[in-house]
This record gives C-alpha cells, structure tokens and sequence, in this order.
C-alpha cells in the first residue's frame, strides 16, 4: 500500500512541478505574490520599533509558524488552495500570504501591547484580511475556498492572534525574569 501511495504522491508531484514550470512561474498572479510578500516585507522593515528588533523580529518568526500551520492544515483538509504558487518545492511559501498575515501581526504585536486595545485592532485587521484581502484573492484566483468560508477564516485569524499573543507575552515576561 504504502508504495502505492508513494508512486501517487511521485505523480502528483511531476505533475504540479509541470503547471508550475509552465502555467505559474512568471504569470501575473507570481509575480503579485513576491511583489506583494516583498512589500510587507518592507513594510515591516521602516516600521519595526528598533528598540524592540529582536522582540517583533521573534514576533514575525512566531506569527510566520503559526499562520504556516493554520495553512498547512486547512489545505490538507481539502479547506481552501492556492492555484498559484511561489515556490513549488515547499507548502510554507506557497501561499499568497507567506509575509503579508505575519507581518500585520507583528506589527499589531508592536503598536498594541494592552490586551483591550490589542484585540480591538486584531478584530480590525483579522475583517480587514478576511473581509477584504481574501476576497480579492479569490476573486483573482490566487485563493481558492473549498469548504470553508470568510467567517470561519475571521474566527481562525482571530484565534492565530490570540495565540500569537500569548505566546510572545508569554517569552517576553521569561525573557525579563531572566535577564535581571
């Protein structure tokens, strides 16, 4: 059984390196997702509070994993896909929001540190992505919903800040605690 899985999976990976190759590569929505993950990237560069560098830069880094994890299950799951595809060799930067969710977490994460205020502008930038962004993604066959929906997704990308926050509220008070 398992090396018929492994010959399927062969198969279906000379066969997207193919679209890939010769339909993705170069296309205009290729070129929209590094020009728009570049963007962002850059975005966070001007912005990111020098004093706090490594704290957002972790902040990214975390935000990165868990927005990567959130994609890896749903299209596992049959739950959304990307027609198009950066790089084809590896499902982290397939996405047309590699940079661009992580950032807008980061940086929320920067400007809003109080739980109030933060969920307040997570709301806002979770409907904003989810209301706004991925209906243009889709819209432009970038994003493609399966079974799923923009209000499951507002309540997942709430979810993945929530956490987010946790998680680097959680290091950052470890890291002060041990560095006195």
């Amino acid at each position: 059984m398992y090396s018929h899985i492994e010959k399927m999976g062969s198969r279906y990976h000379s066969l997207e390196t193919h679209i890939w190759i010769h339909q993705d590569v170069f296309s205009i929505q290729w070129w929209t997702i590094v020009l728009l993950n570049a963007l962002f990237f850059i975005l966070l560069i001007i912005l990111i509070d020098r004093s706090r560098i490594l704290l957002i830069s972790l902040a990214f880094v975390v935000n990165f994993i868990i927005v990567g994890l959130a994609d890896e299950i749903g299209t596992f799951y049959d739950r959304w896909s990307y027609p198009h595809q950066l790089l084809i060799f590896t499902h982290r930067l397939n996405a047309v929001d590699f940079a661009i969710v992580p950032v807008l977490m980061a940086l929320c994460y920067q400007f809003f540190s109080k739980w109030k205020v933060y969920l307040l502008a997570e709301a806002i930038v979770s409907a904003v992505i989810c209301f706004i962004g991925i209906p243009v993604f889709v819209y432009f066959n970038m994003y493609k919903l399966e079974n799923w929906n923009y209000l499951y997704s507002f309540i997942v990308t709430i979810l993945m800040f929530i956490l987010s926050k946790m998680i680097l509220d959680f290091l950052r008070n470890k890291g002060k605690r041990y560095s006195h």
